[in-house]
């Protein structure tokens, strides 16, 4: 749920309302609302009518520091057309358009770049060391968040040789927008400490997959990186940087993490087991629900198909995957345990009545009498039961079935008494 700021038409009152929704209804009034037309209606409220730079600044830092960052983003390109040299509205249009877009289309440079041409502004202007500082310090925030979600969605997914090296060219960026920020800086040693940091995490997580066969790092490269860690590795002392960066080097190398690989192992065991539960109901004559039941269990299981699901439609398909995996296997033990006989299962009685048991309807022939109904399994006493409803039936016939080597047999009651046996036919 993304909430957003907005304004009541009807009231007037500010609230917070659910993007994701049509309408809501506003907690002051009570009345119901167009979400659409509460967030414009702030816009137009919040400017007065007058789309002036300093309204749109106002605004637009309101969304940004909410983290609203798709609204932001919207005013601060309407900033921009009125004034396209004003370092904040750059930057920070900047930063939103990175924080808006998704992995396939992650747009690191844009924030890159906006502190590049803010940064010329701002000297232009003769801001202070301060204003640059904390522009630069937005600009890192920025750099790690996009880079914690890089290394996320790596830490998430099996990557294929294309998509392994689309991550570390993602990260590279983060290195590269890193290393200007650097190169900028002045004056605050805090925040340079900061960025040292991040450069060499960064590298440290590039290196962690020199091995990786998907994307093998030239020597070269490697070489070039080592040596740059290295230099900030002086800079900063090693002691430093090995209490404050312990967490860069919890999950960085392969494809897989460790996890991963465990619940994997535990995936591939239990789809052994599912398929001889499987070969077992399709051999032991189990219906065909309980067949097929087993089978999208152990569909279920393939960690393949639960990784590609969860790229294709976000992480929370995982949750949903797990829940599936669940009702099938209850599924399938509560059909296992629902009835001994095959839902296609013929007996016959020293009378000549037929008997036929199949998906759960029943036909009963003698003589020219045929009677069609449907049937539903019980037990009791450690017997089974097969009880019997037809259109043309005055009441409900009971059957027990015991099972044995042969096929078992089937018993007419009457009375709680045994009145006809049934025999499996051969």
């Amino acid at each position: 749920m993304k909430l957003v700021a907005a304004k009541c038409p009807s009231c007037g009152a500010n609230i917070n309302v659910d993007r994701s929704l049509k309408f809501t209804k506003c907690e002051y009034c009570n009345t119901e609302i167009l979400v659409e037309e509460a967030v414009e209606n702030l816009l137009k409220v919040e400017l007065k009518d007058s789309p002036s730079l300093d309204n749109y600044l106002k605004l637009g830092n309101r969304y940004y520091e909410n983290q609203e960052f798709e609204e932001a983003y919207k005013v601060y390109s309407k900033a921009e057309e009125i004034d396209p040299d004003n370092p904040i509205v750059v930057l920070r249009r900047g930063l939103c358009r990175c924080m808006v877009s998704d992995y396939n289309n992650l747009d690191i440079m844009a924030a890159i770049n906006g502190m590049k041409t803010s940064y010329e502004l701002m000297k232009k202007m003769r801001l202070s060391k301060q204003d640059i500082n904390q522009s630069i310090n937005d600009t890192g925030t920025v750099l790690y968040l996009t880079k914690k979600y890089i290394v996320d969605v790596y830490n998430r997914n099996q990557l294929n040789k294309e998509q392994t090296k689309g991550y570390i060219e993602r990260l590279e960026k983060c290195l590269d927008g890193y290393l200007y920020l650097d190169q900028i800086v002045d004056g605050d040693s805090e925040l340079e400490e900061k960025i040292v940091h991040s450069i060499i995490e960064i590298i440290d997580i590039i290196l962690g997959n020199a091995n990786n066969s998907k994307y093998q790092l030239s020597s070269s490269y490697m070489n070039e990186l080592k040596a740059k860690k290295k230099e900030y590795l002086n800079r900063v002392g090693k002691t430093s940087y090995s209490v404050k960066n312990t967490i860069s080097k919890e999950k960085v190398v392969g494809v897989e993490s460790k996890t991963s690989i465990v619940w994997d192992i535990v995936c591939y065991i239990t789809i052994f087991f599912l398929f001889i539960m499987f070969l077992g109901s399709l051999f032991n004559g189990e219906s065909f629900i309980t067949i097929f039941t087993w089978f999208f269990a152990i569909i279920s299981f393939i960690p393949p198909l639960k990784r590609f699901l969860m790229k294709k439609f976000g992480s929370n398909m995982g949750m949903i995957v797990i829940i599936v995996r669940v009702i099938l296997l209850l599924g399938a033990f509560i059909l296992l345990a629902s009835g001994p006989v095959e839902f296609e299962n013929t007996f016959k009685g020293e009378d000549g009545t037929t008997i036929i048991l199949k998906e759960g309807k029943v036909s009963i022939t003698k003589e020219d009498t045929v009677i069609q109904g449907t049937y539903h399994w019980d037990t009791k006493d450690n017997d089974y039961y097969i009880h019997v409803q037809g259109k043309n039936l005055d009441e409900d016939m009971e059957y027990r079935y015991r099972p044995s080597e042969d096929g078992g047999s089937l018993c007419l009651l009457e009375n709680d008494q045994c009145s006809m046996i049934y025999l499996p036919v051969k």
